[in-house]
């Protein structure tokens, strides 16, 4: 099973490559970069990809382990994902047009950034700061209450203690930039 799960990565990453030269043509550096074009059909795309990859671990019984066989290519999957959302929603925050894309999307992959909050933990290092500046700037651009109080009603269902922490320092630190920028 975890080869398979391992090839199952192999392919969900060769779909981000194809969904980045899309969006990234000139195929910049988006750690210093901003992504250069964003649409709600870019974020249809990843909301579709992260549910692929959480669900295809949702019933392994190590799926957060950084030990298995398919946790290599489960890193750079995520890696990848964080810094194409975080670089697309700094785009999202500097256009201002939030309202164009759609709610349920952006709901979507918000849940799927917590839900995968329990292997960035565990990871930590770089993985964990992707995550948590992906998931910030997601809930900076698309910042409503009601985004916050996902992220929240998320954390109640995580067992992981480090998790929870990391899903409440990232809402403090949204918060903090907010009160800055207000």
């Amino acid at each position: 099973m975890t080869q398979r799960i391992a090839k199952y990565f192999d392919e969900l990453n060769k779909q981000l490559r194809r969904i980045g030269k899309k969006y990234n043509p000139k195929r910049d550096n988006l750690h210093f970069e901003i992504i250069s074009k964003v649409d709600d059909h870019l974020f249809y795309d990843l909301l579709q990809l992260s549910g692929k990859a959480i669900e295809i671990i949702k019933d392994e019984p190590d799926r957060y382990s950084n030990k298995t066989a398919y946790a290599s290519g489960m890193f750079d999957f995520w890696y990848d994902y964080f810094v194409i959302i975080s670089s697309a929603s700094i785009r999202v925050q500097e256009s201002g047009n939030s309202g164009d894309y759609s709610q349920k999307t952006i709901h979507g992959i918000i849940q799927d950034l917590s839900d995968i909050s329990e292997f960035s933990v565990i990871v930590s290092g770089d993985l964990y700061f992707r995550n948590s500046e992906a998931l910030g700037n997601m809930l900076l651009a698309f910042y409503s209450d009601e985004l916050i109080d996902l992220v929240r009603k998320k954390k109640k269902t995580i067992k992981s203690k480090s998790a929870k922490a990391f899903l409440d320092g990232t809402i403090k630190s949204v918060k903090k930039i907010r009160s800055k920028t207000a």
